[in-house]
């Protein structure tokens, strides 16, 4: 008797212990270890991509982060099979489609218009448009129907509500590293001098 009840523990230990694994939260991308309060890192701004663009640096050759947790959330119909990037989660009766962006992680600028930046924390192809919008100085995520703090973007080709650590996904910033070597197109002729005859 003890060793059935023993065997039956030991069952559905193992089974919740299999569950949870299974269950787990898993982002597409890791931040780096990060202190909130490291010094190293600046927001990247108008002003300084004006002054980098004045300066002939190519953007997309500029090491990216984005300063808070993002979290991209998408509620599943009939296509709940269909799953490009995340995880899929059983929330309030409904499948949904979850990823979520590290504070901290690194991401590459594919694209540059402007003062519109496409910024991809994932594969190529997968990014986020940020812009400089309405004499702001700061990039901030751009999307469709903001409300509460959140917003809709296009990523993945795919609709999704993002929702910020902070409450307000507007004040997720872009930041770069302020001892970061930037290369910059450099056309200038060397003068090799003049020597005596």
């Amino acid at each position: 008797m003890k060793k059935t009840i023993l065997l039956s523990l030991m069952s559905i230990g193992f089974v919740a212990c299999f569950f949870c694994t299974g269950c787990h939260r898993k982002a597409f991308a890791t931040g780096p270890d990060v202190n909130v309060g490291d010094t190293t890192f600046i927001a990247f701004t108008k002003s300084l991509k004006d002054r980098l663009d004045h300066d002939g640096v190519d953007i997309t050759k500029i090491q990216f982060y984005i300063d808070q947790k993002l979290t991209l959330r998408r509620v599943m119909g009939s296509e709940k099979g269909v799953v490009k990037s995340g995880v899929i989660l059983f929330d309030n009766g409904q499948y949904v489609n979850e990823l979520v962006i590290p504070a901290y992680t690194p991401g590459v600028c594919e694209k540059a218009t402007g003062d519109d930046l496409k910024i991809s924390f994932d594969a190529p192809g997968k990014t986020f448009e940020f812009e400089a919008l309405y004499n702001n100085n700061n990039f901030i995520l751009t999307g469709t129907n903001w409300h509460n703090g959140l917003v809709d973007v296009e990523y993945d080709n795919q609709t999704y509500q993002v929702q910020c650590a902070c409450n307000n996904t507007a004040e997720a910033r872009l930041m770069v590293r302020k001892n970061q070597t930037i290369k910059k197109d450099n056309n200038a002729r060397v003068v090799a001098g003049r020597k005596v005859n």
